[in-house]
C-alpha cells in the first residue's frame, strides 16, 4: 500500500495517465504509435510540473497534507532527480522533428508565465482559475504532437478540456472548498460534450474509455467526495492502457 502511496505522491499516476491519453489520441486518429520520444518527453514533462507545482504549493502557502509533508522532507532528493531529467528532456527535444521542438518551446513559455501568475497570486482572485489554466497545458501537452499528423477535432480538444478540469476541480472543492455549482456544471458540460464526441462518430473504444473516465469522478463528487480518493480519480486517466493493450 506504501508503494501506491509513494506513486501518486510523485504524480505518477498522472504521468502514466497523461501518456496513455497521448498514445491513445495518437494511435485513435493517426493509425499508427507515436515514437517513444513523444511518450518520454510528455511523461518527465509531467513529472517535472507537478513536481515544480509541489514546490511552489510548500513555498506559497501551507498545505499540511501528506503529500507535500512527502515533497518538503525529500526536497533535496527531489530537486536533484528533477534537475537530471531536465537535462534528459532537453536531449530529448533535440532528438525530434523541428514542429514538435516548436511546441516544447512554446509550451516552456506559457508554463513560465502561469508559474509566475500562480506565485503573484493572480489565480487567488477568482476561484478555479488556476486549475483552468493547468487543464488547458495538460490537453495541449497530450493533443498537439498529434495535431502535427492530422487535424484533430474541435470537439475532442474540448471534451478532454472539461474532463481534466472535472478532475481538478472536484479535488479543489474537497480539500480547499468553494464553488460546488461549479464542479455540477462541468459535470453535466462534460458528459454532453462526450456524447457530442460519440455522436459525431469517433470510435466506440475512444468513447467508452472517456466515458469511463467521466463516470469515476463524477461517482466520486456524488458518492464520496474524500481526499483519498484521488489516486482512483487519476489512475482512471490511465484506462486508455486497455485500448492500447487491445490495438497491439
Amino acid at each position: 500500500m506504501r508503494f501506491f502511496k509513494i506513486i501518486h505522491f510523485l504524480s505518477l499516476d498522472v504521468v502514466f495517465g497523461a501518456i496513455s491519453l497521448h498514445i491513445m489520441f495518437f494511435h485513435a486518429f493517426v493509425h499508427a504509435w507515436p515514437r517513444w520520444e513523444y511518450d518520454a518527453l510528455l511523461g518527465i514533462s509531467v513529472f517535472l510540473i507537478y513536481g515544480i507545482d509541489r514546490l511552489i504549493d510548500n513555498r506559497t502557502a501551507n498545505v499540511p497534507d501528506d503529500l507535500h509533508l512527502f515533497h518538503a522532507q525529500n526536497q533535496r532528493l527531489l530537486i536533484y532527480s528533477m534537475s537530471i531529467l531536465g537535462v534528459i528532456n532537453a536531449i530529448l527535444l533535440c532528438q525530434v522533428e523541428i514542429a514538435v521542438f516548436g511546441i516544447g518551446i512554446g509550451l516552456l513559455f506559457v508554463l513560465i508565465a502561469y508559474w509566475l501568475a500562480w506565485v503573484k497570486g493572480v489565480f487567488e482572485k477568482i476561484w478555479g482559475t488556476k486549475e483552468i489554466f493547468t487543464s488547458l497545458i495538460y490537453c495541449l501537452g497530450i493533443l498537439l504532437p498529434t495535431s502535427l499528423y492530422v487535424t484533430i477535432p474541435f470537439v475532442i480538444g474540448i471534451a478532454l478540456f472539461l474532463l481534466v478540469l472535472l478532475n481538478l476541480w472536484l479535488f479543489t472543492l474537497i480539500s480547499q472548498g468553494g464553488q460546488r455549482k461549479y464542479v455540477t456544471c462541468i459535470s453535466y458540460l462534460s458528459l454532453i460534450s462526450l456524447l457530442v464526441v460519440g455522436a459525431s462518430g469517433f470510435p466506440v473504444s475512444l468513447v467508452g474509455i472517456l466515458l469511463f473516465i467521466w463516470g469515476i469522478q463524477v461517482g466520486i463528487y456524488y458518492f464520496r467526495a474524500q481526499m483519498n480518493m484521488r489516486p482512483w480519480a487519476e489512475w482512471a486517466f490511465a484506462s486508455p492502457l486497455i485500448y492500447v493493450l487491445c490495438n497491439l
